[in-house]
């Protein structure tokens, strides 16, 4: 299968471990210089291993896996998506040639696996999905078919609604020729789709799919030049949270974080915090939804990062991990977990 999601090398790294002598009195006398997580993120690697991220120290802890994942990059990040309770994920598997959807309990962390039906004379011989995001409102999922996994010419791509409990599709009759999806975001009624006509990047437009009229144009941007991946939203505020390739630039996969705004549908650049580069920019960013923070894991000074922007204050930050040499370009941010 040709691969047309833009992907980046694994970054080998030097972790340092800073530990601090018991018996120093001035580490004892300032306790109040300790770092403390209000929450972690947890994040998950396409072989099933999860983790948890600490928001502040940036400590990275295993914390199992789903064992029920088959690995070999198998799952397709921009089809990973949540609701309150519940968290789905989909892999496209080739032998035998078939898509199914893993449905995690975020409590208890129990693991479901459906097998999805593409009906031939709708779908096509080898389907499956793009896309996938959870429709609060509806209370459902809505997905984005590609009618020809295996290629990348001449094809179809239909937008489906998927009952969260028995993973049935129905067709919503809104079809567009292009060949891939790399990453969408759902806001109120309307799906943004970052999508390509070719399955090459330079040919990547945003797309604005209504759900309710059924009707779908490209997004008319202010600078047609640029193009935003890692799509999120705080599902309420109209715009966009995502990153930007750097053009031209000397650093492998360089991208800056940018907010557009879907009033007049103009890019705004976040604060600086110096180069860095995206993992990959065929998936969707995390938004917690109780902290009010967009996060995304990215590669900084040849580390693993995280990057929070906090939406309200216009902070953007980057925080090392420490101890993520288990971490490949695969890894995303799935929920996050309040810490006890």
């Amino acid at each position: 299968m040709k691969k047309t999601f833009l992907q980046f090398l694994a970054v080998i790294l030097l972790l340092v471990s800073c530990s601090t002598d018991n018996n120093n009195p001035e580490s004892s006398e300032n306790p109040e210089t300790e770092i403390e997580d209000t929450f972690n993120y947890l994040a998950l690697r396409a072989n099933g291993n999860l983790y948890e991220i600490g928001n502040k120290t940036g400590e990275v802890t295993a914390v199992g896996s789903i064992s029920a994942m088959r690995g070999n990059l198998n799952m397709i990040p921009s089809t990973v998506t949540a609701s309150a309770e519940k968290i789905f994920i989909y892999e496209h598997l080739f032998d035998p040639f078939h898509g199914r959807v893993l449905v995690m309990d975020k409590e208890t962390r129990s693991v479901e696996v459906f097998a999805l039906d593409f009906p031939v004379e709708i779908y096509g011989e080898n389907a499956g999905l793009n896309s996938l995001d959870w429709d609060a409102a509806q209370g459902n999922l809505v997905g984005i078919v590609k009618d020809e996994m295996e290629y990348n010419n001449n094809n179809t791509s239909r937008v489906v609604r998927i009952d969260p409990e028995t993973m049935a599709l129905s067709y919503e009759g809104i079809s567009f020729d292009h060949n891939i999806t790399l990453s969408t975001s759902l806001l109120g009624n309307k799906l943004y789709a970052l999508s390509s006509t070719t399955g090459e990047l330079e040919d990547a437009e945003l797309l604005e799919i209504d759900l309710s009229t059924k009707t779908l144009e490209p997004l008319e941007i202010s600078d047609t030049e640029l193009f935003m991946g890692n799509l999120a939203n705080n599902g309420k505020d109209n715009f966009l949270f995502g990153l930007m390739p750097v053009r031209g630039s000397s650093l492998m996969g360089e991208m800056k974080a940018y907010k557009l705004n879907l009033t007049n549908n103009e890019f705004e650049a976040l604060p600086e915090v110096g180069r860095f580069s995206g993992r990959h920019i065929a998936r969707k960013s995390f938004y917690n939804k109780e902290f009010k923070e967009f996060a995304e894991l990215i590669y900084k000074d040849n580390k693993n990062q995280l990057l929070q922007y906090n939406h309200q204050e216009n902070e953007l930050s980057v925080l090392e991990l420490i101890g993520a040499g288990d971490f490949d370009t695969s890894v995303i941010i799935i929920d996050y977990v309040k810490v006890q």
